[in-house]
Order: C-alpha cells, then sequence, then structure tokens
C-alpha cells in the first residue's frame, strides 16, 4: 500500500490553530516510530518540492526532520513524517506559520493529522531507489555527491544537511566500496553520520562549499585512511591561519598528502605548503617557479638565477624592523636597509636604489647575505593571472648563513610575464623585516629532507639514495652529488635539468639488470 493513498486511520488526531491543546497530550506518540503523521501545507503557490522543504529545513534549524511522499493536491502539497516531536512543537509554538522568504505576505499555514496511519499497515522503502541513483553517480571508484538533493532521478529529497539522511546515504553507498566521495555544495555542517562507515576504503574526501565550523568535525574520519581532502568554502576556513590549519588536519589525517588541491607530502615525503587562497588555475606555473627559484636563489649560482630574469627586469628593495618580537636582538635588516628604496625621496632621488636589468640585480644579490629559505613557511597569493602575465606574493622566513640565529621574514612580490613561451620576472619587489614571533616560533621546524651530507658516512649513504631516486650509477650519482658540494636538493635540481635536456648519456643510468 502507498502511503501517499492510504486511508487516515480513525484513531488519528487533527491539529489546527484552534487545536494547539492537544499536542501536550499526544506528545509521547510523536516519538513513537509504529506511527506516520501527515503534515498539510498551504499557500505553496506553486513552488516545487525541493524549495518547500528546504524553507522548513532552514525554519526548524539545528532540528531534524526527514518528510517523505511529498505530494502537491489542489489545496497545496502534503507530506508524512515520524519520529518528529520536536519539529511539531517548533511549529506549533509559532501557530502552524512559517514565514515564506519567496512571499512575505503569503506565509506557509500547516495542519497535522497525528497517527495518520502506522508502519505496520505501510511500509516505505527508499533504498531501492537511492541505491539507483548511487549506482549511477558511481564511476571509476568514485562517487559524486555534489548537489545530491537536485538529482531529478530521487524519488525523495535527500538534503545531506539532514545528519540522519547523511547517514542513511552513506551507509547504502558504503556497498559500492567508494574508494573516493564527492559531497561539496550540500550544507552539511557536521560529518558525524560518516561513523556509519567503517570501512577503510575512502582515499579522498571532497567536502568543498559546506557549512563546516570546526576541524574538530575531521575526527569522525580518523577510521579511514584519507590522502586527499577538499575543506575549501566553509566557515571553518576563516578561522585558522595557514599554518595551523594545515597543522590541525593532519593531527586528524595523518595520511593526507593533499589538501585543498595542494600536495602537503608525497609518498610520506613532506612538500612545501601553499596559500590556499591561490588562483588553482596558475597553481602548476606557480609551482614549477617557486620549486626552482628559491633553492637557486639560496644557492648564489647567478648564471642560473639571472636566467629566472627578463633581460630588462625591475627590482627594488625595502627594510623594516620590528620590536619586542623574538627576533629583535638577534636579527638586524641594516645590511638590507643601505640598498633599500625610498619612494619619499624628492623626485630626483627617486630611482636611486631602482636595479634596471637582471646584470644590476645579480651584483645587488651576490652583495646580500646568504641565506636559506624554510619552504614550509610559505604562504602564496595569485593576485592576476592570464596566458601572458602572473602577479603573485610570496611571504615566509628565512635565515641568514653562516649567522643561522638571524631569523628574517620576506615579502617578495614577482611579476611574470610570459616572452618566447616562459614565464620570468619582469619586476620585482622585495621587502625584508626581522622574523615576526608567530613566525619564528613554527620556522625552521621540520627536519630538511636535502641536507648536505659532511661525513665520509653520510656521503656514501647520500650517493646510495641518489642512485635510488634517479635509477644513475653510483659513479654518476657520485658525479651530481659533487658538482653540488654534496646537497641533495641543488643536485636534485641539476639532474632534473640534465635530464629534460636530454644531457645524461645512457651509460649514466643502471641497466635493467642492475635496477
Amino acid at each position: 500500500m502507498a502511503l501517499r493513498t492510504t486511508a487516515q486511520s480513525p484513531n488519528s488526531i487533527t491539529i489546527d490553530e484552534a487545536h494547539l491543546g492537544l499536542v501536550p497530550t499526544n506528545k509521547l506518540a510523536l516519538d513513537i516510530p509504529a506511527y506516520w503523521h501527515k503534515f498539510i501545507i498551504s499557500n505553496v503557490h506553486g513552488l516545487k518540492r525541493n524549495d518547500v522543504l528546504k524553507i522548513l529545513f532552514d525554519y526548524l534549524k539545528p532540528l531534524e526532520f526527514i518528510p517523505l511522499c511529498y505530494t502537491e493536491d489542489a489545496e497545496g502539497a502534503f507530506f508524512f513524517a515520524r519520529m518528529c516531536a520536536d519539529p511539531v512543537e517548533k511549529f506549533c509554538s509559532d501557530n502552524l506559520t512559517i514565514p515564506n522568504p519567496s512571499d512575505e505576505t503569503q506565509p506557509f499555514k500547516l495542519t497535522i493529522v497525528l497517527k495518520y496511519s502506522s508502519t505496520n499497515m505501510v511500509k516505505v522503502d527508499l533504498t531501492e531507489n537511492l541505491l539507483s541513483v548511487l549506482q549511477k553517480r558511481f564511476k571509476n571508484k568514485n562517487l559524486c555527491l555534489d548537489k545530491f538533493h537536485d538529482d531529478a532521478d530521487l524519488s525523495e529529497f535527500f538534503f545531506l544537511s539532514q545528519p540522519k539522511l547523511l547517514a542513511f546515504v552513506l551507509n547504502v553507498a558504503k556497498n559500492l566500496k567508494p574508494g573516493g566521495i564527492k559531497l561539496s555544495n550540500n550544507e552539511i555542517e557536521t560529518l558525524d553520520a560518516f561513523q556509519i562507515m567503517r570501512s577503510g576504503s575512502i582515499t579522498s574526501l571532497d567536502l568543498r562549499q559546506n557549512l563546516l565550523r570546526d576541524l574538530a568535525e575531521l575526527e569522525y574520519l580518523q577510521h579511514f585512511n584519507l590522502t586527499e581532502l577538499w575543506l575549501e568554502g566553509n566557515p571553518l576556513c576563516d578561522l585558522y591561519d595557514e599554518y595551523n590549519y594545515v597543522q590541525q588536519v593532519i593531527k586528524y589525517c595523518p595520511k593526507i598528502e593533499k589538501l585543498d588541491g595542494f600536495l602537503l607530502r608525497q609518498n610520506g615525503v613532506p612538500s612545501f605548503r601553499r596559500n590556499f587562497l591561490c588562483d588553482v588555475s596558475a597553481y602548476e606555473v606557480v609551482n614549477h617557479f617557486l620549486e626552482r627559484y628559491f633553492p637557486t636563489y639560496d644557492s648564489k649560482n647567478f648564471i642560473k638565477l639571472e636566467t629566472f630574469y627578463q633581460k630588462d627586469a625591475l627590482f627594488s628593495l625595502t627594510a623594516d624592523f620590528f620590536h619586542k618580537q623574538l627576533s629583535s636582538p638577534s636579527s638586524q635588516v641594516f645590511a638590507y636597509k643601505i640598498y633599500s628604496r625610498n619612494l619619499l625621496l624628492p623626485p630626483h632621488d627617486s630611482t636611486r636604489n631602482l636595479y634596471i636589468g637582471s646584470t644590476e640585480i645579480m651584483r645587488l644579490f651576490n652583495i646580500l647575505p646568504r641565506s636559506e629559505h624554510d619552504p614550509y613557511s610559505f604562504t602564496v597569493d595569485v593576485l592576476y593571472h592570464t596566458h601572458k602575465c602572473i602577479t603573485l606574493v610570496v611571504t615566509g622566513v628565512f635565515r641568514e648563513i653562516p649567522n643561522t640565529e638571524r631569523m628574517l621574514g620576506f615579502n617578495r612580490y614577482f611579476v611574470l610575464e610570459c616572452r618566447d613561451y616562459t614565464y620570468r620576472i619582469a619586476n620585482e619587489q622585495m621587502h625584508v623585516f626581522n622574523a615576526l614571533t608567530s613566525q619564528q616560533i613554527s620556522a625552521f621546524k621540520k627536519p630538511s629532507i636535502f641536507q648536505e651530507a659532511r661525513s665520509p658516512f653520510q656521503r656514501s649513504q647520500m650517493v646510495d639514495t641518489f642512485a635510488i631516486i634517479t635509477n644513475l650509477t653510483k659513479d654518476w650519482a657520485k658525479m651530481f652529488l659533487e658538482e653540488c658540494h654534496y646537497n641533495l636538493k641543488h643536485a636534485m635540481l641539476l639532474f632534473v635539468d640534465m635530464y629534460k635536456g636530454d644531457k645524461i648519456p645512457l651509460r649514466g643510468f643502471k641497466n635493467a639488470d642492475e635496477a
């Protein structure tokens, strides 16, 4: 028997504005699973099912309410629900009148028929329809539930902001054994429904554009081995600075490798962090630039560093000193301030310390103290991006070598222009300051995987490691490392450059038998 057409029980009780007093004496029946209650709603004025029910959900927040078998008729519409004492009390507290945001002069009016029918008389099975829709959305081990409630093939309004509905959908979905689930754009506020899925098969989860307000919600995901997670577009993203955001995610998802599309680590090896406000379309170019530029800058290899700049590039430097910071006693900026540009000077002096041309810029870099940047401190904002030009800001921490106690912060504004199919720096403004306390506390805390080997034993180990990573013979691996003074990072950069240019002979690599 269909619930929509079942006959009304003679024991039913009708609640309207004139009979609100009947609710308290029948409250017990509202929480008994055996009863179906009918909700008759007027003044819907041609609104579609999803629109009407979404208005009811918003009105009832944070209460849960699961309406079923929504049906339009001549008087408006009706639907059924069970175990709904709190929502009914809420409706009655406002005289069964619900504000209608689409027409403030015509609010919805409710009539509730308690104990309309029993679950013994009418069974409602949602599983068959739901499974069919999930199978349609399941491709290549990934289940797409983006804007799930809008799927036209759903027989009911599965609004996944309702934890019970989300749990029901996930319980059915786990039979598909998905490796990834996309749950974006569902107004999800809590993840406790994921407790229903104890499978470790899920490694990727997309929760973009929901209403999650606290990273503590990730506690419900700890039984998964997540390596990829998307959270951007949730209110919680505005509550954390980038460093703490990443650290908190790692706390709950220790195997995470990619967060909001940015690599944190690969195969267990930490990767440089990126700002999560970055224009994703520029990521590949910017990532390639940053991973090459700063190691080259720190290496003082000016021949190679100059290739990052247009021949007519412009460069200017400013410096500032902040008192009452942890770095204040040990970090000085005088070595940078003497080359700073001051726009407040008279016009005839305004070009002083404006360095024009890549050669002049290299001369300045040769004078500045040698540095070591902490890539894990980097944040990146892409301000502008076209196929011809990228403007980006990089903020982070570096220290002087060999005076490593001198901790300095920096902002570097790069304008990259694409000429001859290659992006190079056309304009750069560099601002240096003694590191802020908040920066110094978290800087250089992660051990570098690109350390310089000093002892013969360390060098022998590095040769073995480099040979494994590159598939070079040990002799060729040793040649690369010697060329770069046993700095693994610089040796890797050199290897990549030569490999791309096909400059390494076949004899430099292990043959199949050796591998």
